[in-house]
């Protein structure tokens, strides 16, 4: 979807500019001095999300030259290509880069075209998930076709429900599973392959660790499972956790967690509970985006979740 089909609601702010006079730069990553390089044609689309943990601006910028101090005291950025094409010191930064900036650099960058990309704002530093694992600086990361197709399409959900959402304090019970999505979605982008590798010999050590992983969410029942909550109250951090569930079951921790939470959904519907709904369920086990879910139940159990839930009453 594009920015300009975005509406502004009490959750997402949206802002366009077609005066360069009346431009203003969006800080989140940093204020910088623009000069546009084609300034008959002349227009910028944003549209600026907060969620739990970070604040998120999904831009359409124009043709320009650019000079600022990019990044932040605190926490962790990135910006994510949607159509992008620059050259930032001396560097070409394509459609397939995701950058990654801890502390504050000086970038100079040409963008010959209007480019669209989102930049994300962190207070965590996010070194408990195995991103960029260095002090400060900036650096680019190129991410496999699907993984990267799969960041954006989950960011456009987001924005959109944002912007189809009139209740703030509904779309703050919503933040933390979108959140959740969301941080998947940048784990398969940003940690290599290699970077899950078990060390040999280690795999009866993963074996352990999984086992109390399955047992500690046993006990959240229905609520919603979270990685971070999960390695907090198991004393690990995320990416150990990620490589011990790639170890012993061959995929994703959030595959993992997935799966259970289908499963515990499951169970609800098959009670057939008297004004329980799919919708509800789903919500309840941390589902944000009901048509992605919705196929997922599908592809794991063979049946649609209304289909459970209406068995589950008649029996």
């Amino acid at each position: 979807m594009p920015i300009g089909r975005l509406k502004p609601s009490r959750v997402l702010g949206v802002e366009r500019f077609t005066d360069f006079d009346e431009f203003r730069a969006n800080e989140v990553l940093g204020l910088g001095t623009s000069t546009p390089l084609n300034p008959r044609d002349f227009s910028v689309s944003r549209a600026i999300l907060p969620l739990r943990d970070g604040i998120f601006v999904l831009q359409r910028a124009f043709a320009r030259e650019l000079e600022l101090e990019v990044g932040t005291d605190q926490g962790v950025g990135l910006v994510v290509p949607f159509s992008f094409h620059s050259i930032s010191n001396g560097r070409e930064i394509d459609n397939a880069t995701v950058s990654v900036v801890r502390g504050k650099v000086p970038v100079k960058s040409v963008e010959r075209q209007p480019n669209t990309y989102l930049m994300m704002r962190f207070n965590s530093d996010m070194r408990h998930r195995g991103w960029a694992d260095y002090d400060s600086g900036l650096g680019f990361f190129r991410s496999q076709d699907a993984a990267l197709a799969r960041l954006r399409a989950t960011i456009l959900n987001m924005f959109c429900l944002a912007s189809e959402h009139g209740d703030p304090r509904q779309f703050d019970l919503l933040s933390r599973p979108v959140q959740e999505t969301l941080l998947d979605c940048l784990d398969a982008t940003l940690v290599p392959a290699d970077g899950l590798a078990a060390r040999r010999g280690s795999f009866d050590k993963q074996y352990k660790l999984v086992a109390r992983l399955d047992e500690l969410a046993a006990t959240f029942g229905a609520k919603p499972l979270y990685s971070d909550d999960l390695a907090r109250a198991l004393g690990v951090s995320v990416r150990t956790l990620q490589t011990a569930t790639q170890a012993v079951h061959g995929g994703s921790l959030h595959h993992h967690l997935r799966l259970k939470r289908l499963w515990s959904t499951r169970i609800q519907l098959m009670t057939g509970s008297a004004g329980l709904s799919v919708k509800a369920a789903a919500l309840g086990n941390g589902f944000w985006h009901l048509g992605d879910f919705a196929k997922s139940y599908k592809m794991t159990f063979g049946e649609a979740p209304s289909e459970t839930l209406a068995r589950g009453r008649r029996h």
